[in-house]
């Protein structure tokens, strides 16, 4: 008597071609796990763009201010305003949500170890 005769429901192994059959279950949990870390990879892949996508926008008006203020401190009279448009503008509150995400991830990842 075989092995495979005494328990049937043993998976059958044929290692010359390496195959398997049988009754091999997946754990659907795995599926799920697997699930959830690649939408939150990609929800963090998102937030990465958005604030990058913001710098890249934005930056080059923010560092010309800035560099403005460091030749003339009290800057001209729409320096403060300028600066406060750029801020405020949709990119730029899209871009602090996204680092508001990214750092709360962070930071439950640090909790977590």
């Amino acid at each position: 008597m075989s092995e495979h005769e005494l328990d049937p429901g043993a998976a059958n192994i044929d290692t010359a071609r390496g195959s398997m059959s049988g009754n091999l279950q997946v754990d659907p949990r795995v599926d799920t796990a697997v699930d959830i870390v690649a939408d939150q990879t990609w929800s963090l892949l998102r937030d990465t763009a958005v604030v990058h996508a913001a710098r890249i926008e934005l930056g080059p008006e923010v560092n010309a201010l800035v560099d403005s203020l460091h030749e003339d401190p009290l800057g001209e009279e729409d320096t403060a305003a300028r600066l406060g448009a750029l801020l405020d503008n949709d990119r730029a509150r899209k871009a602090r949500a996204a680092r508001a995400r990214i750092d709360a991830k962070l930071q439950r990842e640090v909790r977590a170890r």
